[in-house]
């Protein structure tokens, strides 16, 4: 006889975590396919590029589709400065650069 788990509090947390970050990739599919019917190409501007731009180009990937984690690698910078887990060079440096950007 086989008894069922009942699903804990936490199973239940990752499964809407799980639910609202596909909810999201969709959102952000519908979006790009919307930015890239709409995208005009010249072709006097793409001929300008050179042939590893051209291949990148005519992928049809949207520019901003490239740093699709931004947040979390923002995140993950925060949570080991709050742990103290960089070292006080590597934070400075970041922090310039970050700004410098």
């Amino acid at each position: 006889m086989s008894t069922r788990k009942k699903q804990t509090t936490a199973e239940k947390e990752v499964a809407e975590l799980r639910k609202g970050l596909e909810d999201l990739k969709q959102q952000t599919r519908a979006a790009d396919a919307a930015d890239l019917a709409s995208t005009n190409v010249h072709s006097h501007e793409f001929d300008k590029l050179t042939p590893t731009e051209q291949s990148a180009a005519s992928l049809g990937v949207n520019p901003t589709s490239w740093k699709p984690i931004a947040f979390l690698n923002n995140q993950h910078y925060q949570q080991l400065l709050n742990a103290n887990m960089l070292d006080d060079g590597l934070a400075r440096r970041i922090d310039v650069s970050h700004v410098a950007i």
